[in-house]
């Protein structure tokens, strides 16, 4: 079964080598690296001259929150489904890591072959700020303004205004009921090729997207989940993620302690992995599925 692979990813470019190494000849890589990094240019054509790296693009510059990282994703969708040898596309960031062998994610593919696993809830959603429109009703200016730092009064104060006036804005007819939930997932290629051609043929749809806050969250769940696929969708992922903080990062980064919570999971990817905590975590992974731990 031949899969795609689709990254987004703005550092540790030893850790993207790290995952296209893991996997064997059936499955290809699509690469979005962030337009604002600093991963340099050599690292970059090592990458490139990997024979299952088919495409690597820096076009976005990506503000956290924004449009662009869903553009990306798109951009990475058009050039993967050119191949129509591809059954099922992941997506991931190039802090993922495979907690699953490819052997092994390819049999469990196969035997639910046409499930969409993708988590995907109507909105609002009890979970998310606001319940998740908002993120969508008010303009949010993650394109102008960087959330990550000081800038992000600006975003703030530019809701709180359109709240106080009363200000909603219209969104587009043709998705009636709103869907979100986690960014990644792994799904059929005809579903890929399905909200493709939906954008291609109603552009003021992902127009109306622009200035809304991770956007990547709820447009793509959105048209699948009314479409037919929505009677294919799984509403699970298939990766391991903590939704906590610890260590002061949110979520976490990986380490050795959440090993067993891994290797006992469905998952077929975790995040989020960093060099500085979680490389011992990667190899003991490693060892266990190339049957060499000595656990």
């Amino acid at each position: 079964m031949k899969q795609a692979i689709l990254i987004t990813a703005y550092k540790n470019p030893q850790q993207l080598l790290d995952i296209v190494d893991f996997f064997d000849e059936d499955f290809s890589f699509y690469i979005h690296i962030d337009n604002k990094s600093n991963i340099p240019a050599a690292d970059i054509k090592m990458l490139e001259s990997r024979l299952s790296v088919r495409f690597v693009s820096r076009t976005y510059s990506i503000n956290w929150g924004s449009i662009d990282h869903l553009k990306a994703i798109l951009l990475l969708s058009q050039e993967c489904i050119k191949d129509k040898s591809i059954e099922y596309i992941h997506l991931i960031t190039g802090q993922d890591f495979p907690v699953k062998t490819p052997h092994q994610i390819t049999d469990y593919l196969k035997e639910n072959r046409g499930t969409e696993f993708l988590s995907a809830r109507p909105l609002p959603i009890e979970t998310w700020k606001g319940g998740g429109l908002n993120r969508v009703q008010y303009y949010n200016l993650y394109e102008v303004f960087n959330a990550k730092s000081w800038q992000r009064v600006f975003i703030k104060v530019f809701v709180f205004m359109q709240k106080v006036v009363g200000y909603k804005r219209k969104l587009p007819a043709e998705l009636p009921q709103l869907y979100g939930g986690s960014t990644y997932w792994t799904i059929t290629r005809e579903a890929v090729e399905y909200y493709i051609d939906f954008l291609d043929k109603n552009p003021h749809v992902l127009k109306a997207y622009d200035y809304t806050f991770c956007s990547e969250e709820i447009l793509l769940h959105s048209i699948l989940m009314n479409s037919p696929f929505k009677e294919k969708v799984a509403k699970r992922n298939l990766r391991f993620m903590l939704w906590e903080n610890r260590d002061g990062a949110y979520p976490p980064n990986l380490d050795e302690r959440d090993y067993e919570s891994i290797i006992n999971s469905d998952a077929f990817f975790a995040r989020k992995f960093d060099y500085r905590v979680s490389k011992n975590l990667q190899n003991k992974i490693i060892a266990h599925l190339s049957g060499t731990n000595s656990d």
